[in-house]
């Protein structure tokens, strides 16, 4: 590369330079793509980190590069002249058309974007692969959108469709994912800080006396996943060692009903004195399967979740619970994809890590020890 040679004679120690140049010569890395990261750049060349430094900080000087604070070092010069939307029109791709979290979340959207003079296009995958893809061809074929806000269908699943999304990447169509990610796709996301989650529920649970401690997770959401991460972390930080007995992975068919399931649930968890559940409906339908079992919450088990539905408020006994920033994370989805219309260095992802809402539903053991 002309660029990397003229700045540095001395290739053998900026390696690095000719790599980046390189990729963006050959079109592998496009305006907006982001670098490897420093640590990964230095594996990559076995250069030190300081090394590394000058050398993007030269193609910094010279606008080949920019670092964005908070986001990561992106192809392109973010002085160059705002991108204007070509259509005003952004495509929404939600999972469920009937659930206690899009309703709100779909309202931030499209208000927000009606407000700035974009026109709104929503579909529904029912958390199915095909359906995707059948929504990701016709977003292409129409090719009239500037841009794609969409949750990801069973992101914790090997995907058909990451094509699909590159391809809208090529187009200079931007991709926000809302509520979770393909991990595979390096594109930003607005979420709930999931793992935080996990690890807060399992704190409040020690916190009130709780050490035998259950859990119902989605086994085909990275939300699941995660969430699973910090309930494992903050046992084995309080010395509580994870019985993979009582933690229990549905589906999404087991999910939407567990009346089936709960024999088989309850005589997992038999010795729990908690379980923390993946949601809200999740939580609400074992406080009821219990309930017909004779099982009293939260004096014989409690029960803690996630997204402080309606339901939560309602159930006997109301759910403590985490609250999902249903309208606000809609809002910002809304925000941020303008942002990346305008300005494709823009990608930033965003954690909500809401405080607990603490209710009835789980018992405080210490006060029975004294």
């Amino acid at each position: 590369s002309t660029l990397a040679y003229t700045l540095f004679p001395y290739t053998t120690l900026f390696r690095s330079v000719e790599y980046i140049m390189s990729e963006i010569e050959n079109g592998s890395l496009k305006e907006g793509s982001r670098l490897p990261s420093e640590k990964e750049l230095c594996e990559m060349f076995s250069l030190s980190r300081q090394t590394i430094r000058h050398a993007t900080g030269e193609l910094e000087k010279n606008r080949v590069i920019t670092r964005v604070k908070g986001s990561g070092t992106y192809v392109g010069d973010p002085s160059r002249p705002r991108r204007k939307p070509r259509y005003r029109s952004v495509a929404v791709m939600l999972t469920y058309v009937n659930s206690y979290i899009f309703p709100p979340v779909l309202q931030g959207i499209s208000n927000t974007l009606n407000n700035k003079g974009y026109s709104v296009s929503v579909s529904f995958t029912n958390n199915d692969i095909e359906r995707e893809k059948r929504t990701l061809e016709q977003i292409l074929s129409s090719d009239k959108v500037d841009a794609l806000i969409a949750e990801p269908s069973k992101s914790a699943l090997p995907n058909p469709n990451m094509n699909y999304y590159r391809m809208l990447e090529k187009r200079g169509i931007p991709v926000l994912f809302i509520n979770s990610s393909y991990p595979k796709l390096d594109m930003p996301c607005i979420r709930l800080d999931d793992e935080g989650i996990g690890y807060e529920a399992v704190k409040y649970l020690i916190s009130q006396g709780h050490r035998d401690i259950a859990a119902v997770f989605h086994c085909e959401d990275l939300q699941g996943i995660r969430r699973y991460a910090g309930f494992d972390r903050a046992l084995r930080e309080n010395g509580i060692v994870l019985d993979p007995e009582k933690v229990i992975w549905l589906d999404t068919a087991g999910v939407s009903d567990l009346n089936p399931l709960m024999d088989y649930i309850t005589k997992r968890i038999s010795t729990a004195t908690a379980v923390f559940a993946y949601n809200d409906e999740v939580a609400c339908q074992l406080i009821r399967g219990f309930n017909r079992k004779g099982i009293r919450v939260p004096d014989d088990i409690s029960v803690i979740g996630v997204d402080d539905a309606e339901a939560a408020r309602t159930a006997e006994p109301p759910l403590t619970t985490f609250p999902h920033p249903k309208a606000e994370l809609g809002i910002m989805a809304a925000q941020k994809i303008i942002e990346q219309i305008e300005n494709p260095l823009m990608k930033r992802d965003h954690l909500f890590l809401p405080e607990i809402i603490v209710r009835d539903s789980v018992k405080n053991l210490n006060k029975e020890e004294k």
